[in-house]
């Protein structure tokens, strides 16, 4: 489907640039190519494939999270490319309950993709929203990922301001479905640990594949920008989890708050102070906590900011993307240049149960 825009994907200069800047300032050597879909992402004759082996040449290994909607014609180049991770939404398995999530997407198209690029051997981790009520499903997925050995990833509804009538009613506890549908097939539970961010549950399932949670009961939010932030009562990650960069350069640490972030427009040409710079400006963000964003932190990149899809929650009009708050285009809804967020005061929400 075609979609408009005024806005330019990310020039494929700047993303080389950017990594590279990234990795001389100490951050970690990894780049995810995410949103909106990063398989329409082209500058000039350059596609995705190309922008995945230079990134690699320049400093960095790299994932990428897609719809799979394009993904048929694209896994063959990715994988010669040298791609570490293919991260792919799969919410259900239901073609009508699919289309409807997804705005309009074909499930047999989809199917496609996965299956395409599970055979030929692609690292594939699978993300799933857990959705009350909607996940009876779940054993096709653990079905598939034990046949080819792959991850299925169960998130958490994140909340956001645009969702708030409708999250208590759609959150789903990741725990009484793990209990129902996966630990009746799992050999062993490791637990992961990380530096930022919450640590994980990785469930090993018998005949090959695993299913991974995030758990956070122990996330820190007691220093400074988490400790005063209005969200931070439903707030589900951990400040420096990742560092998002925009096609004009713009970064920022939060999706719930666009203030926490600076341009690295000037950075990127100067190449005797820029990643001095870039430290000096993390630690007037994140204070003390620099060195630990550096190397816990996923540099994102929001490479293209459109998408052929337009998810909405099921039997909602509402959308969950969390691209929504931007200057964004999806087809058939209108663009919505940098909202007011409200607090949560205003939001007339002030915690959340997540039991």
């Amino acid at each position: 489907m075609e979609v408009s825009t005024k806005r330019n994907p990310l020039a494929y200069k700047d993303a080389i640039a950017v990594a590279r800047l990234w990795c001389v300032a100490g951050g970690r050597r990894e780049v995810e190519l995410g949103a909106l879909e990063p398989l329409l992402w082209h500058d000039g004759r350059l596609t995705p494939s190309n922008l995945v082996r230079g990134l690699i040449e320049a400093c960095v290994r790299v994932t990428m999270t897609t719809n799979a909607s394009q993904l048929a014609r694209h896994a063959s180049a990715l994988k010669e490319a040298g791609l570490s991770l293919l991260r792919i939404s799969w919410h259900t398995t239901n073609p009508d309950r699919y289309h409807e999530i997804s705005g309009h997407g074909n499930y047999e198209v989809f199917y496609k993709g996965i299956e395409t690029a599970a055979r030929i051997g692609l690292r594939i981790s699978f993300n799933r929203v857990l959705l009350k009520g909607l996940a009876s499903d779940l054993p096709d997925q653990l079905d598939f990922i034990s046949e080819y050995g792959l991850r299925l990833k169960l998130y958490d509804l994140m909340w956001t301001p645009e969702i708030a009538d409708v999250y208590p009613d759609m959150y789903q506890d990741w725990r009484p479905v793990v209990r129902e549908y996966v630990l009746p097939r799992t050999s062993r539970i490791e637990r992961v640990d990380k530096e930022v961010g919450r640590q994980r549950l990785r469930f090993h399932l018998r005949g090959g594949g695993v299913v991974e949670v995030k758990i956070g009961d122990h996330v820190d939010r007691s220093k400074d920008p988490c400790s005063t932030c209005d969200y931070r009562a439903v707030c589900l990650e951990e400040f420096g989890d990742y560092f998002r960069v925009e096609p004009e350069l713009d970064a920022h640490f939060c999706y719930l708050r666009r203030d926490i972030g600076f341009t690295l427009r000037d950075l990127i040409n100067d190449t005797q102070h820029g990643a001095h710079r870039l430290r000096s400006r993390i630690q007037n963000a994140a204070g003390s906590q620099v060195d630990a964003v550096l190397r816990g932190a996923a540099l994102r990149y929001i490479v293209v900011p459109y998408c052929n899809y337009n998810c909405y929650l099921p039997g909602t009009s509402i959308s969950w993307c969390h691209k929504t708050s931007g200057d964004y285009s999806f087809p058939g809804r209108p663009r919505i240049a940098q909202p007011h967020i409200p607090t949560l005061a205003e939001s007339g929400l002030t915690q959340i149960s997540r039991r």
